[in-house]
């Protein structure tokens, strides 16, 4: 009876506060539901993930991101990670609707132990999802209840696998990994899938305190935690008590390990991330981009390894300049105490171009042992240091060395290369150098070196290096005076020149690099010998303002080029980069048709979806039918001329100052050297599918030496690199164009050679500039045969 009417009592007052709690509640979701995200948002979710860029055959050359991130689907995750991560965080996940009220609980207890805030604990792997991508990590009432709101609704429209891959992909792990396959990749720098029982807990284990809960920053807490995670796997049957046992005696074996890359191109990686970032800004860091750019993997390597080869042996041709620096060895001889300082200071040296900093030990009459900073002791030969000639100057160098200690002393840093397994004596060059190739059909970049090492020196030599090309610059004014009317047989006298000049206030003498004068000389002997005087007398036959329009259709930007005799040699104000001379090589390459380098071939989504497509002009022949014609390059050189300029140029290897390249014993190629004030040299060459050019200097200007030049600095490099490029790749030469006449002429004249005359040769004219054969002549072919 008085139960009855205590009910009776109460239920207004009970009816009254659950009505209450309900309009709380719908009040409450009223007001917080517009600030939650829609759920269906998330199954087109675009993650976070970094800008990767790759070569045209799939190898990887960079990551630029903040954060690291590599997406899987849900069924590539081991079955045995999945279950450390439900089995710690949400072991109920397969049977509540995104809250676990149980867990929930105890976070309600904690808050009214801690009021005003919420403690760790009570959220599923549907609101971690929730908090990690929509809301901050700040541990508020309000923002736990949006993540149960958004947790609702995410079960309501995702899959448990769908809701299970999002949060594995999305929740960070310290060190910029975001998602288990990175981290996997970063702390033990293999796949997920390939990771034991042990290093899954672990990487379980991190998300609860990322950053210092990771086995870099916090060892100790981290593997107390991974033991939590196997210990809630045997407590739930998913693991063994063997199985636990072995896992849990297990040390740790995470360390750091950067994003293998696969493919040495740094400084077309960094052209590529310029210019993604200019056309898709900050957001390309973010949005998953995978760039594939033009560059061939095997070319790429070739170009560097020649370039660094070429840079090493210049330097080694000029004497060693010493120790990086000079350690005190302790006084009573090595000790542990000592080696431990020493490898600690040779460790924050870092590798440069497969140069290792060491530091010697110890000095014997015929060898040194030096520290690696590895801990490894290796010995070092005398035959292997006997380059070591003491630099005085660049055209100076001091006595061989007879013994090591000529060279080195204990405590010196050094740098050391191994070779075919022998360590060597080896010191960073300072002289630079680039390196650049690209497909004359379509400009298509196929290999770019920009420097001995990108880490020491980001300067990009190939693209920004803008320096005099010297006699490089000599086939583009000899195409000019070809298209002038001049022909391979015009006479031009070598002989002395002398201007008046007011800049030097005296007398110009311009003088050829022998010293020497060969009097009248034909221009294809002229251009294989590379003589100066020829040069600028050709130039003041056919005229500044000619040759400056003429380099101008070819594509070159003449605003600084000089308007005087330095036009002839390519010197005085001209400044071109590898890249510009590289393209302008293309042209004879390809026949006289204007392409435009180019870096980037396609930029993708993450998912596969094509946001750009490179549409370069490329060649195609006359008559063209295969390629629209908006996509087709230009013609900038009668077909004739770049022909004759062809031929000419492949007498440069046979007989020129090319020769160096018939060691490839290859009779389709093409090319010319360039020494600017022994300050710069050059060798541009070409095959038809690839022409590349090569620049050695230094960044200063400082001279290279007397005996620098082109053809013995600069084409090695080129010999270097066209070996592998090329191989494989058959000898090809160029379809003779129509309009062409072979003449038999006098060779001291350049004239139609007189009737039975001895000793003359055959040239190749344009038809309407040809000699008129002598009457009488039988032997040469008459001017309307097509050559």
């Amino acid at each position: 009876m008085a139960l009855t009417r205590s009910l009776k009592i109460l239920a207004p007052w009970l009816a009254f506060l659950g009505g209450g709690m309900m309009l709380g509640l719908a009040g409450t979701y009223l007001y917080l539901d517009p600030q939650v995200p829609r759920a269906e948002s998330y199954r087109t979710l675009r993650l976070q993930t970094p800008l990767r860029i790759f070569s045209a055959d799939g190898a990887f050359m960079g990551e630029f991101g903040e954060r690291r991130r590599i997406p899987l689907p849900r069924e590539a995750f081991p079955e045995l990670f999945v279950k450390a991560v439900l089995n710690t965080e949400d072991k109920r996940f397969y049977r509540h609707h995104g809250i676990d009220w149980i867990t929930l609980g105890k976070a309600v207890l904690l808050l009214v132990a801690n009021p005003g805030e919420i403690g760790p604990g009570g959220s599923t792997v549907t609101m971690q999802l929730a908090r990690n991508i929509s809301f901050t990590l700040e541990q508020t009432f309000i923002r736990k209840f949006k993540e149960m709101l958004l947790a609702l609704k995410l079960e309501q429209t995702l899959s448990k696998d769908e809701i299970l891959a999002l949060y594995l992909n999305v929740i960070p792990f310290g060190k910029r990994a975001y998602g288990a396959e990175a981290a996997a990749l970063t702390y033990y720098g293999k796949p997920l899938k390939d990771l034991t029982l042990a290093q899954w807990a672990m990487l379980a284990g991190i998300p609860q305190a990322p950053s210092i809960g990771n086995p870099i920053n916090g060892p100790e807490r981290a593997l107390r935690r991974r033991n939590v995670v196997l210990t809630n796997m045997l407590h739930q049957g998913s693991i063994d008590r063997a199985t636990f046992e072995a896992a849990r005696a297990e040390p740790i074996t995470a360390a750091i390990h950067d994003r293998v890359i696969e493919l040495d191109a740094p400084w077309a990686a960094e052209m590529a991330r310029r210019e993604i970032l200019t056309q898709y800004g900050r957001a390309a860091y973010e949005d998953g981009l995978e760039v594939i750019t033009t560059l061939h993997r095997d070319r790429q390597e070739a170009a560097q390894a020649a370039l660094r080869s070429g840079l090493r042996a210049y330097d080694e041709r000029h004497g060693y300049r010493g120790p990086e620096r000079m350690l005190t060895p302790p006084e009573n001889g090595e000790d542990e105490a000592t080696l431990e300082r020493w490898q600690a200071t040779i460790a924050e040296h870092p590798v440069y171009g497969s140069l290792h900093p060491a530091i010697v030990l110890t000095v014997t009459e015929d060898h040194f042992e030096a520290l690696l900073g590895t801990g490894q002791r290796v010995r070092v030969a005398l035959a292997d240091l006997r380059w070591a000639r003491p630099y005085l100057s660049e055209n100076a160098r001091g006595r061989r060395p007879d013994r090591p200690a000529d060279v080195v002393a204990e405590g010196h840093i050094l740098r050391l290369v191994q070779e075919d397994g022998v360590w060597k004596l080896a010191q960073l060059p300072r002289v630079q150098g680039a390196l650049v190739a690209l497909d004359p059909d379509n400009g298509a970049l196929r290999a770019l070196a920009g420097g001995f090492d990108f880490s020491a020196n980001q300067f990009n030599h190939a693209t920004q290096a803008a320096r005099q090309p010297g006699s490089n610059f000599k086939p583009f004014l000899y195409a000019a005076a070809l298209d002038a009317g001049r022909t391979p047989a015009s006479i031009y006298l070598d002989a002395p020149l002398v201007f008046e000049d007011a800049n030097l206030e005296g007398l110009y003498r311009p003088r050829n690099d022998s010293g020497e004068f060969s009097g009248p000389l034909r221009l294809r002997e002229a251009l294989t010998r590379s003589v100066n005087l020829v040069s600028m007398r050709l130039l003041l036959d056919i005229g500044v303002d000619h040759t400056l329009r003429y380099a101008e259709r070819l594509g070159f930007n003449t605003t600084a080029f000089p308007r005087n005799l330095q036009l002839a040699i390519g010197g005085g104000t001209m400044a071109l980069t590898p890249l510009e001379v590289a393209r302008g090589f293309s042209l004879f390459a390809n026949g006289g048709y204007a392409v435009e380098p180019y870096l980037i071939e396609r930029v993708t989504l993450q998912g596969g979806e094509t946001l750009f497509e490179a549409a370069p002009l490329a060649v195609c022949p006359e008559p063209c039918e295969a390629r629209p014609e908006a996509l087709r390059a230009p013609r900038v050189m009668d077909a004739r001329v770049a022909y004759q300029m062809n031929d000419i140029l492949g007498d440069v290897i046979r007989k020129g100052t090319g020769r160096r390249a018939l060691s490839l014993k290859r009779d389709d190629l093409g090319g010319k050297t360039g020494t600017t004030n022994a300050a710069d040299t050059w060798f541009s060459g070409y095959q038809q599918t690839l022409a590349a050019t090569v620049w050695v200097g230094f960044p200063d200007n400082s001279p290279l030496g007397n005996g620098e030049f082109g053809s013995n600095t600069a084409l090695p490099i080129w010999i270097d690199f066209m070996e592998s490029a090329l191989a494989g790749v058959r000898e090809h030469r160029p379809l003779q164009p129509p309009g062409l006449v072979q003449v038999r002429i006098d060779p001291e004249t350049g004239e139609a050679a007189a009737p039975g005359a001895e000793g003359g040769l055959f040239e190749i004219f344009r038809q309407e500039y040809a000699p008129r054969a002598a009457p009488g002549e039988s032997d040469a072919p008459r001017p309307e045969e097509i050559f």
